[in-house]
């Protein structure tokens, strides 16, 4: 992130803390995207995102008048968000599975067949997406998720571009052998 936009940042924080919401809103709206990746990374189940992103604004809100340092402001803000990730995939874990009755019967129209495939084809790209391991599966989602440029996402992970780039590489591939059924997950050291 270039330091303009450093600057600009820490002065909506700045308003945010003392109760301006509009300054409030367009931080959340322009961290939402790669705030959705991460969640999205540590999460198993993708329909819990949305949950995560409000409990996320929900603390941002209360919690954006203990932030000291607001050119600081998008670090705590991930660290925010993976702890309420991290935090909300553990209680879950915990919850019994619930099955409903409409889940077992049977349609037998062509739309809902092709509905069902597309649905089991995103099932196995989403749990392939999800085997990978934490650093190429962070990566990859945060470039298919945030609308961010490589060097955002770069400085995000804290690492070099280049490295980014070869973990996107590596991890497009692994899905692809995944989704091709090859199981082996090879884990290279970047």
């Amino acid at each position: 992130m270039n330091q303009p936009n450093v600057l600009n940042e820490s002065a909506l924080v700045c308003g945010a803390q003392r109760g301006d919401r509009s300054a409030l809103k367009t931080l959340l709206l322009r961290n939402w995207g790669w705030m959705k990746g991460l969640v999205r990374s540590i999460l198993s189940d993708c329909n819990d995102v949305d949950d995560v992103l409000q409990n996320i604004c929900v603390r941002v809100i209360g919690k954006i008048e203990t932030l000291r340092e607001p050119e600081r402001f998008r670090p705590w803000l991930v660290s925010l968000a993976r702890n309420e990730a991290i935090s909300f995939q553990r209680k879950k874990k915990r919850q019994p599975i619930r099955l409903e009755p409409d889940q077992f019967v049977r349609q037998s129209d062509q739309k809902a067949f092709e509905e069902t495939e597309r649905a089991e084809q995103q099932r196995r790209l989403t749990e392939a997406i999800d085997r990978l391991p934490e650093k190429y599966r962070q990566a990859l989602l945060l470039q298919l998720m945030g609308n961010m440029s490589y060097n955002d996402i770069a400085q995000l992970l804290e690492i070099p571009v280049t490295t980014l780039q070869v973990r996107l590489v590596r991890a497009r591939r692994m899905v692809q052998d995944m989704m091709l059924g090859k199981e082996v997950i090879r884990v290279p050291r970047t």
